[in-house]
């Protein structure tokens, strides 16, 4: 069964006559402000000398006549771009003001539309669908395109801020909703001129203050729901007359995707490598092929850290470990991870509100048999929801003090374990392939050749307590993803980051001469102060190989993405299908990657729906991009990397270049040296 895939674009004509645009060269009233990368293409008719003189800025009303500002007459199709998006979307924003909508603006610019849920019914809050409508021009068919995509929800109090106040403090507050206006409280408070008539919407600091639980998670078919919403949302907006009045909406279906913009990936690019063959699927075939390679460390003692009143379900659990059951067979038979368990050694407190200091104090006076390689479990009474910021740092602060003891560590949220510990045996899987990856052993492989070449990934984390982007870089020295160190720093040092890329290229070459090609996975576009170093060491070691960069971005849902109209109403593509998102001579791509294959007959209802990820491919060597083979192998990689997650047993569709630097970059800055400790720098110790 072929696919039948559809972007979820709406198309729309531009004018085929000239129209007039009003401009000024100073800002007269209300207008637009215009950078000259928008200038008309005309603008000297209107302005003569206006290049020379090289203004950073003009403004303009647009299509209203207003004093101090003349007219131009412009053929849109003649004109930049980034001009006519500008127009359309300051139409589409207008638009939905006029039919009271509320309107903000999402990371990139792109308007978002809230679009309130009458159907909810709730004493504390209202409930606001938001939507995303993004221009495009000419990027995936000859017309302008309109991408309507989901971006998920908003609960917004009903009770004012100058009631919720007396409650919580302001330092709480971000989105507020005032006179049908979308205000970043702590930016634009001088416009909030009466705190009656200013509602908060609902964040994760004002849910953890009034100690609102959580939306439960939804692992249902994400591609249905998501499809259903927009397709509300285009009926009753988009393909209304008094839209098409103002937009010329060419067509009231979804765009199809041209058959010339869609590949596969090789189908050898899904199988991995096991002890016993040659698998796809890790959540089944890691038990029944076992792992690639056991536990490689001898002298393996686990031991416990947990709360004096834990004690029975500490048995319980070192039992589970030990023998498992009729299903999960054991650390050993399941994982490969040969333990003994020393109880006499185990860490015990008895301060539940405040365990660090014990537990310092019970690590710092550890002693360790430098001829044993120990684990520890640590049953933490806080889970991963806690609230308080305090208690939810213990668990990073546990893990730092043991690294400096080179002790590994997993983590168990006591709670979860006492009240499910007849379904745990699921979690104990996933727990038991991360401690086989944290002791060096290889839960299983890709299925590739060998091949010198270096891949260097980054990834970055954003810690909302400290508003503070994190970078962590991590380093490959094998086509098959095995990594060899990590490193994070701050995103603004732009020189370590550009020392880290350097350093993985300087470590290499000695021992593996020079490289076919320098791959490097980018978690946003590399700009040219964070590439020039690694141009400069390929130079002095005189490497002739190319250098790629793929910018991978993991974008969950405001963007393109695509559905397959024949398949049993699932809408999910084939996994391996890639679609170029760009014009012709550009190498943008969405990838998918999941559990439906090409003989899949249902999809499996364990698995996750991932939405495909971006991909943008560019080389300091234009010409290198002209190698369609070499293009279709970077794909390949990104996708076969994403395989290699050793966390958990579910699929990700995120490769692990980018993954693993992120997990390191949430955790390493919550350490109390923000240093990672030289120990942690040699094993997987994250997962």
């Amino acid at each position: 069964m072929s696919q039948e895939l559809y972007f979820n674009i709406i198309t729309f004509d531009l004018p085929d006559k000239p129209i007039t645009f009003y401009f000024s060269k100073e800002k007269i009233g209300n207008a637009q402000k215009l950078y000259k990368t928008k200038f008309p293409t005309n603008i000297e008719d209107l302005f003569p000398g206006i290049k020379e003189e090289n203004p950073d800025f003009i403004y303009t009303s647009f299509i209203y006549e207003k004093e101090g500002y003349l007219p131009l007459k412009l053929n849109l199709k003649e004109q930049p771009t980034d001009l006519i998006k500008h127009y359309y979307n300051w139409r589409i924003k207008k638009y939905f003001k006029s039919i009271n909508k509320l309107v903000d603006k999402n990371f990139v610019k792109d308007n978002q539309i809230w679009v309130g849920n009458k159907l909810y019914k709730n004493n504390n809050f209202y409930k606001y669908f938001k939507f995303t409508v993004k221009v495009q021009i000419k990027e995936v068919s000859e017309y302008g395109e309109l991408v309507v995509s989901y971006d998920g929800m908003a609960k917004v109090f009903k009770k004012p801020i100058s009631e919720i106040i007396k409650y919580t403090s302001t330092t709480n507050l971000n989105n507020i909703i005032y006179k049908k206006r979308i205000l970043k409280y702590h930016k634009d408070k001088q416009y909030i001129e009466d705190n009656t008539k200013a509602y908060a919407v609902l964040n994760n600091d004002l849910r953890n203050a009034f100690k609102i639980k959580p939306e439960p998670k939804d692992d249902s078919n994400k591609y249905i729901n998501y499809k259903q919403k927009i397709d509300k949302f285009i009926q009753s907006f988009i393909l209304s007359d008094d839209f098409k009045a103002i937009i010329a909406v060419n067509n009231d279906d979804y765009l199809p995707v041209e058959i010339n913009r869609i590949r596969e990936v090789d189908d050898i690019c899904n199988e991995l490598v096991f002890q016993d063959g040659v698998g796809r699927v890790p959540k089944s075939d890691f038990r029944k092929l076992k792992p690639l390679n056991p536990c490689q460390l001898d002298n393996v003692h686990f031991f416990f850290i947990h709360h004096t009143s834990y004690t029975k379900e500490v048995a319980t659990l070192q039992k589970l470990l030990e023998d498992g059951t009729s299903w999960y067979k054991g650390l050993n038979i399941y994982a490969g991870v040969l333990a003994h368990f020393d109880n006499s050694v185990n860490i015990i407190f008895d301060d539940l509100e405040n365990p660090l200091p014990q537990i310092k104090d019970g690590i710092k006076k550890f002693k360790s048999d430098p001829n044993i390689n120990y684990v520890a479990i640590y049953l933490s009474p806080f889970n991963k929801h806690e609230p308080n910021l305090e208690k939810k740092l213990v668990y990073y602060k546990v893990k730092e003090q043991l690294l400096y003891k080179r002790i590994i560590s997993q983590v168990i949220d006591f709670d979860r374990f006492r009240r499910n510990q007849h379904k745990f045996i699921y979690d104990l899987t996933n727990i038991s392939l991360a401690l086989l990856a944290k002791l060096d052993g290889t839960p299983w492989q890709l299925n590739v050749k060998p091949k010198n070449e270096l891949v260097i990934g980054v990834g970055a984390f954003k810690n909302t307590e400290e508003n503070i982007r994190y970078v962590a870089s991590a380093f490959s020295f094998k086509n098959n993803g095995r990594f060899n160190e990590f490193h994070y720093f701050s995103k603004s040092d732009v020189k370590q980051l550009g020392n880290a890329l350097s350093d993985a290229i300087y470590q290499y070459v000695p021992t593996n001469k020079t490289p076919e090609k320098i791959v490097i996975h980018f978690y946003k576009d590399m700009k040219d102060e964070e590439i020039q170093p690694v141009l400069e060491m390929m130079d002095k070691l005189k490497l002739p190989c190319p250098l790629f960069v793929l910018n991978i971005n993991k974008t969950k849902s405001e963007d393109i993405i695509a559905f397959d109209q024949n398949w049993n109403g699932e809408l999910i593509p084939i996994s391996g299908t890639y679609i170029n998102i760009g014009p012709k001579d550009e190498h943008k791509y969405l990838l998918f990657n999941n559990l439906r294959y090409k003989k899949t007959v249902q999809y499996p209802s364990y698995s996750s729906y991932a939405f495909p990820i971006k991909l943008k491919i560019s080389s300091p060597t234009p010409e290198a991009l002209n190698d369609s083979k070499m293009i279709r192998k970077l794909i390949e990689q990104v996708y076969q990397f994403s395989r290699l997650y050793w966390k958990s047993l579910r699929q990700q569709n995120v490769p692990i270049t980018i993954k693993y630097p992120e997990m390191v970059a949430e955790i390493a800055p919550r350490f109390e040296s923000k240093e990672i400790p030289p120990f942690g720098q040699e094993t997987l110790w994250f997962l």
